[in-house]
């Protein structure tokens, strides 16, 4: 660990015991008539005790003890009158079957501190297809917050959703859905900037983590991804002028996925950019696609053929390391009409899942710059 992360992780713990410390008014769930056993909603209960929390002029807690609670959809919002807390000491349960956009969510708030030993549970069966499923946990405009410790299970749907938010930092969370539950994105970033995930471990039957449009500034630092569709930025270009700017991935390990480090557009006339990329230090085992650039994305047999105008360059691929399902390991599919440019690749070495097979390298339109160890060999226009 450098010595720059070592700080900055001090500096969070600090913070995140400072802002536990005794003089917060806490504000306990059961105070509120909330039923324990799972049976009964207690969405009103929990409702009020956040409003009250909120309200306090200064620090405040709201707990939910160890028990069970069965909790239908509820938004949780701000601007509150000070940081505060809410500690899940519990089991929060949603009721199977839901509809709407969101289970749990937390909306305009700054200084906001979740954290606890409990789970949320989406109590989504797997493979779940369907449309209008609520995300698990969703924080909207939220702002100079801190996740930790955490667990998300069984989501109906993506199981945390940034949005809007900026400076928040999620630390040694835990996602836990099958790998054949549909649609179960881990953690998706929309519009979001100066987000870090650190130390997580994630598994999901679609991204581990999904950088979209207008994300900025994201760091992802020691994920342990599997199962899953892997670490992607995309998909990208249903929109115009939709952007990915200044990503980090590092010291992550992916396993047992369908992709490994992904980057995916639509082949549609919607100009877009994705620029400074970093994936560095990054293990791969038993990975079907390690490293792919896909700018003809297309999950159903009804997508418009044709370019993609999304920009992708500055990209790097720095000490990247395992084993591939696939015997293609690095596919850099880029746009005729938009070339990828400026790809970097340096030491990687990734090899064929049982040495049977050589891997290889296939590039379209992909300006690469290759050194150090290279297996595959890279393909260089």
């Amino acid at each position: 660990m450098s010595h720059t992360n070592f700080v900055f992780l001090l500096l969070f713990a600090l913070c995140f015991w400072l802002a536990q410390s005794d003089d917060s008014k806490v504000f306990n769930l059961k105070d509120y008539g909330a039923i324990e056993g799972g049976n009964v909603d207690v969405s009103q209960a929990l409702l009020k005790a956040w409003n009250d929390a909120c309200k306090w002029n200064g620090k405040s807690r709201l707990e939910v003890p160890r028990a069970m609670y069965l909790v239908n959809p509820v938004i949780l919002k701000g601007p509150c009158m000070g940081p505060i807390g809410f500690r899940n000491s519990g089991i929060l349960k949603a009721r199977p079957g839901l509809r709407g956009d969101y289970w749990i969510e937390f909306q305009y708030v700054d200084r906001l501190t979740l954290y606890g030993k409990g789970h949320f549970d989406g109590q989504g069966p797997p493979n779940y297809p369907g449309s209008n499923l609520p995300t698990l946990l969703r924080f909207t405009f939220v702002t100079n917050s801190y996740v930790q410790k955490v667990k998300l299970i069984n989501s109906q749907s993506t199981h945390f959703h940034l949005f809007g938010c900026n400076q928040t930092t999620i630390r040694r969370i835990t996602i836990s859905s099958p790998g054949n539950s549909y649609n179960t994105d881990g953690i998706k970033i929309g519009a979001s900037t100066g987000i870090k995930i650190l130390d997580s471990t994630i598994a999901s039957g679609d991204d581990c983590v999904a950088i979209i449009r207008g994300s900025n500034d994201i760091t992802v630092d020691g994920v342990i991804c599997g199962p899953g569709h892997g670490i992607s930025i995309g998909s990208l270009g249903q929109s115009p002028n939709e952007i990915v700017n200044q990503v980090v991935v590092r010291h992550c390990k992916i396993f047992g996925a369908t992709n490994g480090l992904r980057i995916k557009t639509w082949a549609t006339n919607m100009p877009g950019l994705v620029s400074n990329i970093l994936y560095e230090d990054i293990s791969l085992n038993n990975v079907d696609n390690p490293i792919i650039i896909e700018q003809n994305y297309c999950p159903t047999k009804t997508c418009s053929k044709g370019n993609s105008r999304v920009q992708i360059k500055d990209v790097k691929f720095r000490n990247i390391r395992g084993t591939s399902r696939t015997n293609d390991a690095v596919n850099l599919q880029c746009s005729g009409s938009n070339p990828c440019e400026n790809i970097e690749l340096k030491d990687i070495d990734i090899r064929y899942v049982n040495g049977a097979k050589y891997t290889i390298s296939t590039c379209f339109h992909a300006d690469v710059h290759a050194s150090g160890v290279l297996i595959p060999k890279p393909c260089i226009l």
